[in-house]
């Protein structure tokens, strides 16, 4: 039996972050983690970082992460309520928007909106980073007081070699893999 108050929970959550959304759903993961694990439980930690993990293996793109939270909390009809919920709004928002600055491109405070836009999304893209570090450690199986420091150290460290050698992302998960069935 799907239970209508949780799909209404979805549904609300998601369209609210849709709104939010400012650099994709990589820059919403401190919000979605905040909304499917603190503030509801429907993901533990671990499932909350192996979302995440899935969402940026598989191809297409990262909204995956949406609807696998959906799912999590209320099966296929809560995957499908999270999707059309997050999608529609930001959708409807971007269509008229993406109009409007057309319109008004030479415009000087329309190229500072955009050129305003591009620090707040770095910004929000390294706190997602910095969210999964933490959700990551915290359920590492072999605990000590380093794990955060050694596991940043590693997010900084991909992120660096990434920078110099333009790998396919499959290629530094693979990587991961095999690092982490070495451990």
């Amino acid at each position: 039996m799907i239970d209508a108050n949780v799909l209404w929970q979805i549904a609300l959550r998601f369209g609210a972050l849709s709104l939010i959304a400012v650099g994709g759903v990589n820059a919403l993961i401190p919000a979605l983690h905040e909304q499917a694990v603190v503030a509801t439980h429907w993901l533990s930690e671990a499932n909350f970082s192996e979302a995440v993990g899935l969402a940026q293996a598989a191809p297409g793109p990262n909204m995956l992460l949406v609807p696998l939270i959906g799912w999590q909390a209320a099966g296929i009809a809560g995957a499908a309520v999270a999707f059309v919920a997050f999608l529609l709004p930001s959708s409807t928002i971007a269509v008229a928007g993406s109009r409007a600055l057309a319109r008004n491109a030479k415009n000087p405070l329309v190229e500072s909106f955009k050129w305003a836009l591009r620090p707040v999304t770095a910004g929000l893209m390294l706190s997602s980073a910095i969210v999964l570090v933490i959700a990551a450690s915290r359920t590492f199986p072999y605990q000590s007081e380093l794990t955060a420091g050694v596991f940043a150290v590693v997010a900084l460290g991909v992120c660096a070699l990434s920078l110099r050698f333009k790998f396919n992302p499959l290629v530094w998960l693979a990587i991961a893999a095999f690092v982490g069935a070495l451990v």
